[in-house]
């Protein structure tokens, strides 16, 4: 048998996904198998090719350059957490909604405001979660207006206040990395805990 299918690391569950390449797949007794990894031209699995294809491949099409992600003074797990923030692989309400394990009548925003709970309106436009970017906004003395999605947030977050240098637009990563990080530990804490911080 042999299975040419592109490998899709960041695109949806991957075993819903692996179910989905293998379903139309006959296999063949004269034939021998064979995998091909068509994230490299010799079709052979590299780490690098892994690492190229899941930092240039996710579903908001905008690049985010690995110097972003890969931040020396950031803890892994809070890398992970972005990433996966990024590629909207997070457990939030629209999410668990799409995989059947919640119902519809349960997919609002915790905070209170009666919108949807989905990746951009928790980290960005909540008037809860989403209002702590004004006051980092107020701290830094800039103003900045909010994008659609979290990927062209991180994107931009090292330019507020325009060009600078690249030890500052480290520094403003840090800053975001650390106020999504905090507002997800917030809404688990409120949605779990029963406890919530104030912005103010």
């Amino acid at each position: 048998m042999e299975v040419e299918a592109e490998v899709v690391c960041v695109g949806g569950g991957v075993g819903g996904e692996t179910l989905l390449l293998l379903q139309n797949v006959t296999l063949q007794v004269d034939k021998e198998d064979k995998w091909l990894w068509n994230l490299d031209s010799s079709n052979a699995f590299t780490v690098r090719s892994a690492y190229k294809g899941l930092a240039h491949h996710h579903h908001t099409n905008t690049l985010i350059s690995t110097k972003f992600m890969w931040h020396k003074d950031i803890p892994l797990k809070v890398v992970l957490f972005a990433w996966r923030l990024i590629c909207d692989r997070l457990p939030t309400k629209d999410n668990l909604f799409r995989r059947g394990v919640i119902d519809d009548d349960a997919r609002l925003c915790f905070g209170g405001c009666g919108s949807l709970e989905s990746s951009p309106h928790l980290f960005l436009h909540c008037n809860i979660f989403g209002e702590v970017w004004y006051f980092i906004h107020r701290w830094l003395g800039v103003c900045s207006a909010l994008p659609s999605v979290p990927a062209d947030y991180l994107n931009q977050f090292g330019f507020i206040g325009g060009m600078c240098s690249i030890r500052r637009k480290s520094l403003m990563h840090l800053i975001w990395f650390a106020t999504v990080w905090e507002i997800w530990k917030e809404r688990n804490n409120r949605l779990f805990n029963g406890k919530e911080c104030s912005t103010y």
